[in-house]
């Protein structure tokens, strides 16, 4: 039997029978039936498996694409899953199950959670992360800032999403000093962090960041474009690609349009490349709840055909006093990410300390 694609969506549509079959046509074909050519080299449509009404909720709709259709591309993936009617309320992606034929040519993690972990030198315990911030430090500045929060002890210092070429702290003056820091703090501590620059999708920066020592880069898909996952990966071999959401708050904001989230952070960025994948956990300052960030870090790590795990990154207000709380739900294999709260008083090293001694 060929093998399939099988995407789930919730309908919301007096006729959601209906409503699905449109949605088989337009994702594949975007062709009314009786107009396709009856001498097609392949079947090209997809079909609706099954339709179940729920009551006072939207119906599910299982949906089955022919894997060619892919192409196995990450782009194209998307284009059948979600392309056209992304443009329409009433569809949810809810849920996508990817044939080992597909998973064997999507990128995946280069790294997964064993190479971060060696990257990292952290074989066990809970991998810690934060962020260097806020924009408008000098490169001075953020040099000084990474060097305390590599010495206390964090697995990952990364840059804000906010960093880029500013004339405060330009990237090609900004990278090495941070870099040259985070090295005479691992050779101060005997540590191993890694620092990762935000790139922005940029060849001409990843390139200078792997020129200058960095240890992978920071890339925002939302902005960059999912394949600039893979494609930093190709150009930094043996680095580390963080996923960052900013711009993809719009496939998931709305609850009758776009995606669950765990389909996004966990199965499609984990499928583009990214070893690990920033998300907003609950109890900080954006709407995620506890399940849907379980779900997230479930779909990064679950077993894929093969595909390495993905590090799930929970972040956005999270605190060190909350830091035993987030690893007994998460578990080890998991990057915090925790930002503003190491930034309290006068003191980063002394603040990084406190958060690697609240996870042991």
């Amino acid at each position: 039997m060929p093998e399939v694609i099988t995407a789930v969506y919730e309908i919301t549509a007096d006729d959601p029978a209906a409503r699905a079959k449109l949605v088989a046509v337009e994702q594949s074909h975007e062709l009314p039936t009786e107009l396709a050519p009856a001498n097609a080299v392949r079947d090209s449509l997809a079909h609706v498996r099954s339709v179940v009404p729920r009551a006072g909720r939207p119906a599910l709709a299982t949906v089955e694409y022919p894997v060619d259709l892919a192409g196995g591309e990450i782009g194209q993936l998307l284009v059948l899953l979600l392309g056209n009617v992304s443009l329409q309320d009433g569809v949810r992606l809810v849920e996508v199950d990817l044939p080992p034929s597909l998973t064997a040519r999507l990128p995946g993690p280069r790294l997964g959670i064993a190479g971060v972990r060696a990257l990292a030198g952290e074989p066990e315990r809970a991998l810690l992360a934060t962020a260097l911030k806020p924009v408008g430090m000098t490169s001075g500045q953020l040099a000084g800032l990474a060097y305390e929060l590599a010495a206390g002890g964090l697995h990952v210092i990364k840059e804000d999403q906010g960093l880029a070429d500013q004339p405060w702290a330009p990237f090609a003056e900004r990278v090495p000093r941070i870099a040259a820091a985070i090295r005479r703090a691992n050779g101060d501590s005997g540590g191993r962090s890694v620092y990762l620059p935000c790139v922005n999708g940029s060849e001409g920066q990843i390139a200078l960041a792997r020129a200058a020592g960095a240890h992978g880069v920071l890339v925002m898909p939302g902005i960059a474009g999912f394949a600039a996952l893979a494609r930093a990966a190709e150009l930094f071999p043996g680095g580390l690609v963080l996923a960052h959401p900013s711009f993809l708050g719009g496939f998931t904001a709305a609850a009758g349009h776009g995606m669950a989230p765990d389909v996004l952070f966990g199965t499609v960025l984990r499928a583009a490349g990214a070893d690990a994948t920033i998300f907003p956990s609950w109890g900080g300052r954006f709407s995620f709840t506890r399940g849907q960030c379980l779900a997230i870090a479930d779909a990064a790590r679950r077993p894929l055909h093969g595909m390495r795990p993905a590090l799930p990154t929970p972040g956005g207000g999270m605190t060190i006093a909350r830091a035993p709380e987030l690893l007994d739900a998460y578990g080890p294999d998991t990057l915090f990410l925790v930002g503003g709260d190491l930034r309290r008083g006068d003191d980063p090293r002394a603040a990084a300390e406190r958060l690697v001694a609240a996870t042991r």
